[in-house]
């Protein structure tokens, strides 16, 4: 359907007097917290105000009514915008148009919208604006608020409790220099110490006191590390017991991470600090020092990387966040292998036997093998698979010794 107003019906006095008489309407009533249908009749003898200018043009001699009233009946038959019920009797001279009822689509509204270029208004909750009229002196930046403020989150009592929490912020990053994320969140928001965690409360969190926003240290990722001798790929592993099983393989040229489903965190991986590794085996600490700065981006040496986790949707998320930070990452196809046969034979678990129903899904990782692959699969199956079903004999069946 066209989203731009025929240029015809923008020349119609009636249909722009009549589209912008029901988008005003719509309007008040999404203010006032009460929308209901929205019907009009035309009856050009006693209009009510709104409607006098939007019907006056049938009564102008410089206009052909009957014109007027047949692309109307167009506009609303071709684009849905009303049903019309024309008037019970006519008596002999009166205009078709006359005493016809018009009945507001509300499937319409949007197109209508577009084509006004009027966006619906935001409904802002009466008590949110006035708990932030009482709070918003606390913040550097009141205005990085959403204009119709934040929701209601279980827990808090009212909006005055829940703004209480976020203006709290301020008085501890005074007093404070090097405060990490999560003590911040316990100490303001009801000893709460993940409430901070997503990405975008910390990005208002820095909007609502940008000069204190370097106050706020970057909580570290605890990782463990495989490095053998002699480095010539780093393979990056969602879970602990595969990690473990892989390690002890003792591969010869393939340095093993295991990151432990950082997906939040995978932006911001290689920064200098952020990951802290513990080592499984004994290493030379030029070996380590090597990896640490080609982990940080600061070798002059490129190392093909790979990751594999479970093959289900929360696993892509976590490889295309790991992309971000690895640009050239691929998901590793000889571990994937066996856990894609699998699926493709019927194999796996459904989602919500394994409580991942609320894992959301994805379109792309920018990995090729897993969007033309491991994806489909998923989507076509509705199934799942963990990468440790994988049995060893599966797993050295499908590899060389120029894998490990």
């Amino acid at each position: 359907m066209a989203r731009q107003l025929p240029e015809w019906a923008a020349a119609n006095p009636v249909i722009m007097g009549l589209l912008e008489y029901v988008l005003e309407k719509r309007d008040k009533q999404i203010l006032s917290g009460d929308e209901k249908p929205i019907s009009v009749t035309l009856n050009p003898q006693n209009p009510p105000r709104a409607l006098r200018a939007a019907l006056a043009p049938f009564n102008d001699p410089t206009h052909d009514d009957g014109l007027l009233w047949d692309e109307l009946k167009w506009l609303a038959n071709e684009y849905r915008c009303f049903s019309i019920r024309p008037a019970g009797r006519r008596s002999a001279g009166r205009a078709p148009w006359e005493g016809a009822r018009l009945s507001f689509r509300d499937a319409s509204e949007p197109l209508i919208r577009d084509w006004l270029q009027r966006p619906r208004p935001l409904l802002v909750n009466p008590q949110w604006r006035m708990a932030l009229a009482r709070f918003e002196g606390y913040f550097e930046n009141v205005d990085a608020f959403p204009v119709d403020g934040l929701d209601l989150e279980p827990g808090f009592e009212d909006f005055e409790e829940l703004l209480a929490c976020w203006s709290s912020i301020g008085r501890e990053l005074e007093t404070s220099s090097n405060m990490s994320w999560r003590q911040l969140s316990a100490r303001c928001f009801l000893g709460d110490s993940k409430y901070l965690d997503s990405g975008w409360r910390q990005s208002l969190v820095s909007a609502l006191f940008p000069s204190m926003g370097n106050r706020i240290r970057e909580r570290p990722l605890l990782m463990h590390l495989y490095l053998p001798a002699q480095m010539e790929r780093v393979l990056l592993i969602e879970n602990q017991d595969t990690f473990l099983w892989l390690a002890d393989l003792e591969p010869a040229v393939t340095a093993l991470v295991y990151i432990e489903g950082y997906r939040g965190g995978a932006a911001r991986v290689r920064a200098p600090g952020i990951a802290r590794f513990s080592t499984l085996n004994e290493i030379p600490m030029e070996a380590r020092r090597d990896f640490l700065q080609w982990w940080q981006g600061q070798a002059l040496r490129a190392l093909p990387v790979y990751f594999w986790g479970d093959l289900d949707y929360e696993g892509m998320h976590i490889a295309a966040a790991l992309r971000r930070s690895f640009p050239d990452l691929e998901c590793w196809q000889r571990g994937y292998q066996p856990l894609l046969d699998r699926l493709l034979a019927s194999g796996g678990h459904l989602p919500q036997q394994a409580g991942k129903e609320r894992h959301k899904a994805i379109l792309s990782t920018g990995c090729a093998y897993a969007d033309n692959h491991l994806i489909p699969a998923l989507v076509d199956s509705g199934r799942c698979v963990d990468q440790e079903a994988v049995t060893a004999g599966q797993l050295i069946a499908s590899v060389d010794d120029s894998d490990l």
